[in-house]
This record gives C-alpha cells, sequence and structure tokens, in this order.
C-alpha cells in the first residue's frame, strides 16, 4: 500500500492480562486515550469481580478502568487487543479474546519469549497477529500494585517491515502515538523478538537462581558469567534456526542489560518471592526443546529447568 494510502484508525482497543506490563499500558492508554477511544480490558465475569474489588494500582494511583467480559450477549469486537499474560495463561486468554474479535481484529502479543505469537497465529491466522515485545526498566509488582518508572517501549510490526511499514502496523503505531506510549517498528522485528529473548534467558533466569537485583547481579563475577552462558545457548539455538548475526544479538542483550535500573528484579525473580509459578518453560524449557531438536547442547539452561522447575 503506497503511503498516501489512508490508515485505518484504532477506535476501539482492548487488553487481556493486568499483570505488571498489562497494568502499565492500561494506565497509559486510559490516561491518554482521546475523545471517542473505547478502552475495555478482557476477562471472565469472577476475574473482572476481583478487579473491581481489588482495583489495580500503577505508581499510587488506584485505575478505574472498564471491563468487558466474553459471556456479555453480543460482544462488541475491538480494533486492536494488546495481549499481557503470563505464557502460562495464554491459553485461558485466547478463549477471553476470541468474542471479541471482528474480521479486522489485530492481535499483538506482548509476552515474553518467542512462542506466543505462533500459537497465537495459529489460532486466529497469521494475518490477525503482529509481532511484539516489551523493553523497559523492571515494573514492581506487589499484588494489585504495580511500579514503574523509566522508560517503557513497545517494539513490534510485522516479521520484516519495510519503510514505510504496512497499513495495519502504522495503524496501530498511530495509536500508540495518540496514546503517548514510546513504540518503534524495526527492520527485522523477528532479530529485535531474538535479541530480547536471549536477554530474559540470562538475566531472569540468574537473578532467580541467585536471587539477585539487577544491580546485585552485575556485581557477582559468578552470577553475570552464569547468565552470559545461558545467553550463549540461547545465541547458538537462535544460529540454528537461521537468526542473521545471533551472537551479536547477545552481545547487544548484554548491553542492554547494563543499563537497566540497579533496584530492578527480573519478572521470574518477582513470581518466584511472590509464591507464583516462575515461566521457566518460557526460557529454558524452550531452549532445552531447541537444543535437542538441532542437537546442541544446552546444559546451563538444563541445570536451570531442574532447580526451578516446579514440583508436580
Amino acid at each position: 500500500m503506497p503511503p498516501s494510502s489512508p490508515v485505518p484508525r484504532i477506535r476501539s482497543a482492548a487488553l487481556v492480562g493486568l499483570g505488571a506490563v498489562g497494568t502499565l499500558f492500561a494506565a497509559r492508554i486510559a490516561e491518554h486515550a482521546a475523545e471517542g477511544l473505547s478502552f475495555r480490558v478482557l476477562a471472565d465475569a469472577a476475574r473482572i469481580r476481583r478487579y473491581r474489588t481489588d482495583p489495580p494500582v500503577f505508581n499510587g494511583r488506584p485505575l478505574a478502568l472498564s471491563y468487558a467480559d466474553p459471556a456479555e450477549t453480543a460482544p462488541t469486537p475491538a480494533d486492536l487487543i494488546l495481549v499481557t499474560v503470563k505464557s502460562h495463561h495464554l491459553c485461558e486468554a485466547m478463549d477471553v479474546l476470541a468474542a471479541f474479535m471482528a474480521p479486522h481484529t489485530q492481535i499483538l502479543p506482548l509476552l515474553n519469549g518467542i512462542e506466543a505469537r505462533p500459537r497465537l497465529a495459529e489460532r486466529f491466522g497469521e494475518a490477525r497477529v503482529l509481532y511484539g515485545l516489551v523493553f523497559c526498566n523492571s515494573a514492581m509488582r506487589t499484588g494489585r500494585c504495580v511500579r514503574q518508572d523509566g522508560a517503557a517501549r513497545i517494539v513490534f510490526g510485522e516479521a520484516h517491515n519495510p519503510v514505510p511499514p504496512a497499513a495495519r502496523v502504522r495503524s496501530v503505531a498511530d495509536f500508540f502515538a495518540q496514546c503517548g506510549i514510546d513504540a518503534e517498528v524495526p527492520a527485522d522485528m523477528q532479530a529485535a523478538l531474538w535479541r530480547k529473548f536471549i536477554l530474559n534467558t540470562g538475566l531472569n533466569q540468574a537473578e532467580a537462581i541467585y536471587r539477585l537485583t539487577h544491580g546485585a547481579l552485575r556485581g557477582h563475577a559468578e552470577a553475570i558469567s552464569f547468565a552470559i552462558g545461558l545467553m550463549d545457548e540461547a545465541a547458538a539455538i537462535a544460529a540454528a534456526v537461521g537468526i542473521p548475526h545471533a551472537q551479536q544479538l547477545a552481545e547487544e542483550a548484554l548491553h542492554a542489560f547494563a543499563v537497566l535500573s540497579p533496584e530492578g528484579k527480573s519478572s521470574m525473580l518477582q513470581d518466584i518471592e511472590a509464591g507464583r509459578p516462575p515461566e521457566i518453560d518460557l526460557f529454558a524449557g524452550t531452549i532445552v526443546r531447541l537444543g535437542r531438536q538441532y542437537g546442541i547442547p544446552t546444559p546451563l539452561n538444563g541445570d536451570v529447568l531442574r532447580r526451578l522447575q516446579p514440583k508436580t
């Protein structure tokens, strides 16, 4: 589509998942949404009751959000749905958002890992699901209360993005600009996704094993060496699946880690400290499975999987 072609405007946005990242962006959309834009949080009736009884709080401010239940009569479709649940809640989230789909609806997954987008595309179709990730200073969550200061950026688009990007990507970019959300459309979205995945594979898991904040990890020689080893295994997998310059992505991920707030904690460490199940299968589990598939040794990620996998 030529640059002069009109870009469809997003008038109805929705979000599934009010964890740390979901609360962060729900707060920004609700605050900056212009008149004429509908924004709802999608959830089942029981979860909505909990949200209303104990509302989410962002940076000390309770959020007055609109909620929508898929069981309601004739749910109104959304133009854009952001998916911000934990990976182990993705199946449930897909059941919820299915009721709010229309032929033109776009889905943007903002989960950790590399598997959410293929799972969503398998159910709802390639043309409906974009690639996406979030890069931000740690969002610290205690119960329904989330605190996050500093940078927060959504990186999204097609697998590869020309200049200008496709119309559906420009439409979402316009929506983020309208809501005051920092967003980037990279030329190679798959490489960006793997860069973040490699970073999380090292950072999240090393912090969870050693129980360290970002700053403490940077000053702990043994832990940082372990994190680098985990990332090296992930980079070897990235090379095997055909991601260009995979080792360079690992180096870039390590540089990205250096600028994170020293007081911050990875989402995996926060989950462990709060008694929530960590997303261990999302990182070590994926690396170990792909390592077996491609014949690549992954002993460090295998060790993490054994140590952090919840006992059944």
